[in-house]
Parts: structure tokens; C-alpha cells; sequence
């Protein structure tokens, strides 16, 4: 709950607990094949809306939407667009099923924020003081490996050593990405030295960058590293590992690579989502980031 907003009922233990028996049969269906962080963060979202409300989804009104919209005034533009974005896609999605006996959202416009993309795009010497300041091995390797192939973090935990084919210059790595979706995403030569040098016994299960103990390392943890390799860095405070795929996205078309090529190692569904890291930058590099 955003700070100032005032519940109209009791917050409950878990998110599933805010919906009546028919909403949570709806939100299982809505979300039902999405990853699980994306799952987790839509059910938090709706969860929110009917925590608010305190009624059924079949019982929403278009006011309730609005009253709900204009009680986050303390968040951010993106969190109240993402907020709401959650809450119409479920009530559309009870429309069409016969969940609901109307879609409650469809009135309700949902305006396009500013585009703060290039706010998050760090450039190349503010991501070699990421790299450089970080003396351990393991950790170096996540902050590479992100960086140099523009994974997105829960993407780079899973990777498992039977994901990775070697080649006569680096390697390939299968992803198994958002949206149910397996890509293939190339491995520069020098980054696939610093993962094989932080391997672990484990044979084709063991994860590529593993946790202190040799296991699989755990997004939280992960979100830890880069979070204390930024600060170290000296970057915002909201600086993640999702900065480091856009700039690998940037720094890459800048060096002149297709942009198709690029779209195809971050496992956009829209070229025009790909495009939109276009822009004039001096700090152009080459196609192996960290060579």
C-alpha cells in the first residue's frame, strides 16, 4: 500500500487471501502459464485493488477504478500505470470468460507516461566502475554476464551448464524467458572464460553462477550484488539489473549491431520495444561488450 492510502479493510496474510472464492479461480486463470515473477507481481497488484475495495471483482465499478487511481497520488507514474494495467487486463479477461457480467475497466483511460527510458541507461564507464570495484569472482561474473548479454535477472539464475553450447568463439546460452519463450542468446569469448572460471562441480545441473554455497543462486541475492555494485559505483539509488540489459541494448546498437540481432538476444516480441534504445551516443563499443 503506498504510503497515505487508507485501506478499507484489514490487510490479509497473503495476496490470495484479499479475493472472494470466484476472484481467485479468475486470477488463477488470468495468470495462468505467466512466469512466476510476473505472476507474483500482478497477483500483489489485484490483490491490492481488492483490498481497497473490499468487494468482489463482479461487484467493481468504473468510480472504483478512479477512487483507487487518484488514492496513489504518493506513488510514481509507472507504479500507478502498472498498477492499473494489472487491474483492467483482469477485469477484461473475467469479461470475456463470463467471470464478470461487464468489463468495469474498459471506461477507464489509462494515460501514457513520459518516457524515462534513457534515465536508466548507464553508460559504459558508469558500468566498468560496476565491474571494476567488484573483486569477487563469482559476483564479477554475475555482473558480466548480465551486462554482456543483457539477461534479465531471473533469467540469469536459472541458467543451468546443460542451457550452455560452446562454440569456436564463446558460446550459446538457451533461455527460457518471459512469456513461456526459449531464445538463444550469444556468449562472447571473453564472458564465457569468466563464467567457466567460477564453474562448480555439479555436471550439467549446476548452475552457471552460483550462490556462495555452490548452489543456485537465489534473484534476491542477486538483486543484493548489483544493488551494492551500483552504490559502490556511486549510481541513483533505483539503479538495478534491469540498467544493465538496457544498456547492453543501447551500447550494442550504438556499436552498430543489427537491431533484429538485438532484439532477438533480449527476447522482445516488438521490434519497436528494441528501437526504442536507439539514440546518438559517443560511447560507442563493440559487439563483445567486455573485451
Amino acid at each position: 500500500m503506498v504510503s497515505g492510502d487508507q485501506p478499507r479493510s484489514t490487510a490479509p496474510a497473503t495476496p490470495e487471501q484479499a479475493f472472494c472464492p470466484a476472484d481467485i479461480m479468475l486470477v488463477r486463470t488470468w495468470l495462468h502459464n505467466r512466469s512466476e515473477n510476473t505472476a507474483r507481481a500482478y497477483r500483489a497488484d489485484v490483490a491490492e485493488f481488492a483490498r481497497f475495495t473490499g468487494k468482489p471483482m463482479a461487484e467493481v465499478q468504473l468510480a472504483d477504478l478512479q477512487e483507487w487511481h487518484d488514492s496513489m497520488s504518493g506513488a510514481s507514474d509507472a507504479t500507478r500505470r502498472r498498477r492499473m494495467s494489472a487491474v483492467k487486463s483482469v477485469l477484461t479477461h473475467g469479461a470475456k470468460l463470463g467471470f464478470l457480467p461487464h468489463d468495469a475497466g474498459a471506461a477507464f483511460r489509462l494515460e501514457r507516461g513520459r518516457d524515462s527510458l534513457n534515465e536508466r541507461i548507464l553508460s559504459r564507464q558508469q558500468v566498468l566502475a560496476m565491474l571494476s570495484a567488484e573483486k569477487d569472482p563469482r559476483r564479477h561474473a554475475l555482473l558480466a554476464l548480465l551486462y554482456g548479454t543483457g539477461l534479465r535477472l531471473s533469467e540469469a539464475c536459472s541458467l543451468r551448464w546443460r542451457d550452455m553450447t560452446r562454440r569456436q568463439s564463446g558460446g550459446i546460452a538457451t533461455v527460457f524467458g518471459k512469456g513461456s519463450k526459449t531464445r538463444h542468446v550469444q556468449v562472447s569469448a571473453s564472458l564465457w572464460k569468466e563464467i567457466v572460471a567460477v564453474k562448480v562441480d555439479g555436471g550439467p545441473d549446476a548452475p552457471v553462477i552460483p550462490g556462495h554455497d555452490g548452489g543456485p543462486l537465489h534473484v534476491r541475492a542477486a538483486h543484493r550484488v548489483v544493488k551494492r555494485a551500483a552504490k559502490r559505483a556511486g549510481l541513483p539509488d533505483d539503479a538495478s539489473a534491469h540498467w544493465l540489459r538496457h544498456a547492453f541494448a543501447s551500447h550494442q546498437l550504438d556499436a552498430g549491431q543489427p537491431v533484429h540481432w538485438v532484439q532477438a538476444q533480449l527476447g522482445h516480441s516488438s521490434l519497436a520495444t528494441t528501437t526504442r534504445y536507439s539514440h546518438a551516443n559517443p560511447d560507442a563499443v563493440g559487439a563483445d561488450l567486455l573485451a
